[in-house]
């Protein structure tokens, strides 16, 4: 009898066992708390498996249809969550930018190659907010206009190469976007496109944006295998990390260290940076000193490792990459729709009567192709994700749950094709843009189209410090070019026109690819002032 009793009494307890279980259970799912919509997440691995391999923005774009304006997404139990409107952009980046301004740690390109010491990539914090000061006082819009000479130079400088060498026009632009940057922020000339300085940067931002992407590497999604040793069969990607290191490194030293010794020497040209050394407004800045050399770059100790002088990282330097890419897609567009390069070519003839090159204070004057320049930056945004956001607190959005540690990115890319906000928006219309800049035009005030300034260069807190500088670069360049040359398609070997194709890479910085097309002076007579303007230089 006793041991009936016994195996009763074993199974009275497995059943309340159980019973606590799945009340346990059931109370454990009603607490769980309501996420944002988005693809159904399997265990363990989330939405690894729904995550894109290319143009991830218009997958995002595409989900907005099923699950709305803000998407919650796992991989590997990292929260992500996707906005896809200007509206949720504009609520929680800018609304809420003092819970939504930090950044994701991305252990590769943050931690191991040392990019968080950039002010683009830098934790928000107080040595953040110092000098995101510094800079943004440097760059602010009335500020850039002691830049214009030098950005005027080189854009004419560039002409000039378009002369000799059409076939590397886009290799030549870069060269000159970042030699303008460089005599700006340092005050360096730099006459060759070999010069260490240039190729150090170029070398250093292609590593950097590799590091920087999503799934090129384990251990953003694995921190702990920042510890494994160099020398641990498959840790090959630590030889990358210490190599794309050394480029920051170079890439912030070599230009510092050659500023700094003119300063010293006494001859040396403005610069962002001597004008704010001179300032010594940051304690930072008054003990400026050359970085030391690196030594293990790759130990994650906090007293080994490299010592970056924030400010040397104070200005963007993906501006070159930017305005290379906008570049690009401006003579694509030009190749595409003449009709629209004949337009801003009369309205620059109108105003310089073909006797001199345009000005960046002859802006006001241009108000078409202030008006293509921005549908440009519209229509191909070269930054169709902006740079992720973290968030630092749980919050609650529509009613559903972002827990604290949650990367937040806003979709360019869906808000540039919203047709809420853009008529036609797979079109490209300058004159969606015109009444912004000519007040003549007949317009309804309220059904004006969104400005490309309030998504193409970041949100809130981290808007891109160097976007006037950039805009500034951008204009002169296609008003310089388009007052001197015809951008025309190319043929085949039949004599046909070639069309090109809308395709783009699908990188951080969006660019189209190679296309055919022919670039030719308008006539002998802008020939001839392309080559009087530099010889005045």
């Amino acid at each position: 009898m006793a041991s009936v009793l016994t195996r009763e009494n074993v199974y009275t307890i497995g059943l309340g066992l159980a019973a606590v279980l799945v009340v346990r259970m059931i109370a454990g799912w009603i607490r769980r708390p309501k996420y944002l919509p988005g693809p159904r997440r399997l265990p363990f691995v989330g939405n690894l498996f729904d995550m894109p391999e290319s143009e991830a923005w218009v997958t995002y774009k595409k989900w907005k249809e099923d699950y709305g304006d803000a998407i919650y997404l796992e991989i590997l139990g990292s929260p992500l969550v996707i906005l896809n409107s200007y509206k949720a952009c504009i609520d929680l980046l800018e609304k809420r930018s003092d819970i939504y301004s930090d950044r994701p740690v991305g252990i590769m390109a943050n931690i191991l190659m040392g990019w968080n010491q950039a002010v683009m990539m830098a934790p928000y914090n107080e040595r953040w907010r110092r000098f995101r000061r510094i800079t943004a006082q440097s760059m602010r819009k009335d500020a850039i206009k002691q830049f214009h000479p030098i950005q005027e130079r080189e854009v004419a400088r560039y002409l000039g190469s378009l002369l000799k060498d059409t076939d590397n026009y886009m290799a030549n632009f870069r060269f000159a976007a970042g030699r303008s940057l460089l005599w700006n922020v340092y005050g360096l000339p730099v006459d060759d496109s070999n010069n260490p300085i240039i190729t150090t940067t170029e070398k250093a931002m292609e590593v950097g944006v590799f590091a920087a992407q999503p799934g090129n590497f384990l251990v953003d999604f694995f921190p702990a295998l920042q510890y494994v040793p160099r020398w641990f069969p498959g840790a090959g990607w630590k030889e990358f990390a210490r190599k794309g290191r050394i480029l920051a490194h170079d890439m912030a030293n070599i230009p510092f260290k050659m500023t700094l010794e003119k300063i010293n020497s006494g001859n040396y040209e403005p610069s962002f940076t001597s004008i704010n050394l001179e300032k010594k407004e940051d304690p930072d800045i008054v003990n400026f000193r050359v970085l030391r050399p690196y030594a293990d770059l790759l130990t994650p100790s906090p007293e080994r490792q490299l010592e970056l002088i924030r400010f040397v990282f104070a200005l963007d330097h993906a501006i070159p990459d930017r305005s290379v890419a906008s570049m690009h897609a401006f003579f694509l567009a030009m190749t595409l729709f003449p009709e629209i390069q004949k337009r801003c070519q009369a309205e620059i003839d109108s105003v310089t009567g073909g006797t001199r090159l345009p000005e960046i204070a002859d802006r006001d004057h241009l108000p078409f192709v202030s008006a293509t320049m921005w549908e440009l930056m519209r229509w191909q945004p070269v930054s169709p994700l902006a740079l992720p956001h973290r968030v630092t607190k749980d919050d609650i959005y529509n009613g559903c749950f972002i827990p604290a540690g949650t990367v937040v990115m806003g979709n360019a890319w869906a808000i540039a094709r919203d047709p809420e906000l853009f008529e036609e928006p797979d079109q490209f219309k300058p004159e969606r843009y015109l009444p912004y800049f000519d007040k003549s035009v007949p317009h309804d005030p309220a059904k004006l189209p969104l400005e490309p300034s309030e998504f193409a260069f970041g949100f809130g807190r981290r808007i891109c410090a160097g976007m006037h500088y950039a805009d500034a670069m951008f204009f002169i360049s296609i008003a310089r070019v388009l007052a001197t040359f015809d951008i025309l398609k190319a043929k085949d070997a039949a004599g046909n026109e070639i069309t090109p194709e809308l395709k783009f890479n699908s990188s951080i910085v969006r660019e189209t690819f190679d296309f055919p097309c022919v670039i030719k002076p308008r006539s002998e007579a802008a020939r001839a002032l392309i080559l009087s303007s530099i010889d005045t230089m």
